[in-house]
């Protein structure tokens, strides 16, 4: 084909020639633009996301004061509920008001070292600091003893508790008495 073909071509044909060359027009700049309208579609999708963020942090944001007082608050409670293990005659304390409140004879309380934590893990900021505990009394008064250390101030966790009906004749018995060995462990620090 020669160009006098293809004028010939075009004057007998100008409505399709003139339609197959915007065709052709639209589809290359479709091709060329694509690349711009996917990467602009990513960025648009992004600056979305963005924006729901920053909504969300705003609208979380606003008792953020509040919410940090209370955890500030809650942080204190905390801290005043947890046992020093290096003050031994302070923590003996909560035994010895335990034994005037629920009437019961402690026979021996001892509080244990605390186990060394185990090499290359990190340093805890609480430790279980471990308490071992005899106690006599009737039933009820024992049990009261038990509850009472359980929903204590403190943050008790039983390890084992031993109940035994006490011997008559022995130095430690009473007609309806009960001895319990207590093996428990309050969270604190070291």
């Amino acid at each position: 084909m020669t160009g006098a073909d293809l004028i010939a071509f075009f004057k007998k044909q100008p409505i399709a020639v003139l339609g197959g060359l915007i065709v052709l027009l639209c589809v290359l700049d479709l091709y060329f633009r694509a690349d711009p309208r996917a990467d602009t579609q990513t960025q648009f999708e992004a600056k979305e996301k963005e924006l729901q963020t920053v909504d969300s942090n705003i609208r979380n944001g606003a008792a953020l004061a509040e919410q940090t007082a209370a955890m500030q608050e809650a942080g204190r409670q905390l801290e005043a509920r947890l046992i020093r293990a290096s003050q031994l005659a302070v923590n003996l304390q909560v035994f010895y008001r335990l034994e005037a409140e629920t009437g019961v004879k402690l026979l021996d309380v001892q509080q244990s070292a605390i186990p060394a934590p185990p090499r290359n893990t990190p340093v805890k900021l609480y430790s279980p600091v471990p308490y071992t505990v005899s106690v006599q009394g009737a039933f009820d008064q024992v049990f009261d003893f038990v509850r009472r250390l359980e929903t204590g101030p403190q943050f008790a966790r039983f390890k084992q508790v031993t109940f035994a009906k006490a011997t008559a004749g022995g130095e430690n018995a009473s007609a309806d008495g009960m001895i319990v060995n207590l093996t428990l462990e309050f969270l604190g620090t070291p």
